[in-house]
């Protein structure tokens, strides 16, 4: 059974945190600090929970003085980074919820921490704050972070102003209007970094999900500049692809206008329960005169708690396909629990897409 993720603050974790903390603070006592985290709750405390608890602690011995309390921080991130703790740690990202905390009336001061410890760990969740109260400023300075020397302070400048961060505050202004985030991601878009690039294509998909001629107006202006811009957008455009949009499909070359017959489309068993495999057959025959760019996906509408559907678009491929030749495709799918997705009982259905159009459903069922 794999390790629980919230065991990551163990005896080795407590060791070196509780020693760097003693190293930058005087009077810091790690029998009475242990004891405020590790009490009889402890245990019973998950990952995001442990985080909260290890952030009011930690707060709690160092300085009350907002500078003094960056400052400390910094050099305990200073000597964990010594010790040979890794960048983008996991950890360690309750030390940005202590900034977000207790730094979010006082940006000015907060910027310089925001800057070093987004090169040690994530602030892209906890920095959500500083967009909200202060979006004018905060975006004057993603510009600067923009072009910093760190990837990971590039990355934030994309990352930490994503309208719809998964499992982060949503940034409901950027959200209702995007324009501010363009700059950014224009300075980014060819970053060297495929980390950053990949945040950027994150936005772009972001803003593509409530302002698609936005970024169809980006894809005409940008695309053809590089492979890695190409990338950035297509990757950016995947919501939009899968949604069927017809431009966005005819600017990455698989028009709906492209002729094909679609046959044999079957699934091999329509009744299924948790950890069984769904095995779907179609054949496909590009009915153009000339060879043509294809994209190939599956669709699965699952059922619902109120009995709606909610749709969830797999890709199969993107290919080439020759006239007059018949492509066979099998593919499986396993019907398994996720933390994002929850299978209920009874009729749920499934097509293929072409091009984003969509063939007609079959119905299987699943039981427990």
């Amino acid at each position: 059974m794999a390790e629980l993720l919230k065991n990551i603050y163990n005896d080795t974790f407590f060791n070196q945190y509780c020693d760097a903390l003693g190293t930058v603070l005087p009077s810091f006592d790690t029998n009475t600090f242990l004891g405020n985290v590790q009490n009889e709750f402890w245990e019973n405390l998950e990952l995001k929970q442990r985080m909260s608890k290890l952030a009011k602690a930690t707060n709690e011995v160092l300085p009350n003085d907002l500078k003094e309390k960056l400052k400390a921080i910094l050099k305990t991130i200073d000597i964990l980074s010594a010790k040979g703790v890794r960048n983008q740690n996991l950890e360690y990202i309750f030390l940005a919820d202590i900034i977000s905390e207790y730094g979010h009336d006082d940006l000015e001061t907060s910027i310089e921490a925001i800057e070093k410890i987004t090169q040690f760990t994530s602030f892209e969740f906890a920095g959500r704050i500083f967009f909200e109260r202060y979006p004018e400023r905060m975006m004057l300075q993603m510009k600067k972070w923009a072009i910093h020397k760190d990837p990971n302070v590039r990355r934030y400048a994309s990352e930490g102003c994503r309208p719809r961060l998964p499992w982060g505050m949503q940034l409901k202004q950027f959200v209702l209007d995007p324009s501010p985030i363009i700059p950014i991601l224009d300075i980014l878009k060819d970053d060297s970094s495929e980390y950053v690039r990949k945040s950027v294509a994150n936005n772009i998909n972001d803003i593509s999900k409530n302002h698609p001629e936005i970024i169809i107006d980006l894809i005409k202006a940008w695309k053809g500049k590089s492979k890695n811009i190409d990338w950035v957008l297509k990757h950016g455009a995947r919501t939009l692809l899968k949604k069927g949009n017809t431009e966005a499909l005819s600017l990455f070359g698989t028009s709906p206008l492209s002729k094909f017959a679609l046959s044999g489309f079957e699934i091999e068993e329509k009744q299924l329960k948790i950890g069984d495999t769904l095995n779907l057959f179609f054949a496909l025959v590009n009915e153009n005169d000339a060879a043509s760019l294809f994209r190939v996906e599956y669709v699965i509408y699952f059922l619902k708690s109120n009995g709606g559907y909610s749709k969830k678009v797999f890709k199969i491929s993107e290919m080439l396909l020759k006239p007059t030749t018949r492509y066979v495709f099998s593919k499986k799918h396993k019907i398994i629990e996720l933390t994002t997705r929850k299978h209920y009982t009874g009729t749920h259905k499934i097509g293929v897409l072409v091009n984003g159009l969509e063939s007609d459903l079959l119905d299987f069922d699943i039981g427990f």
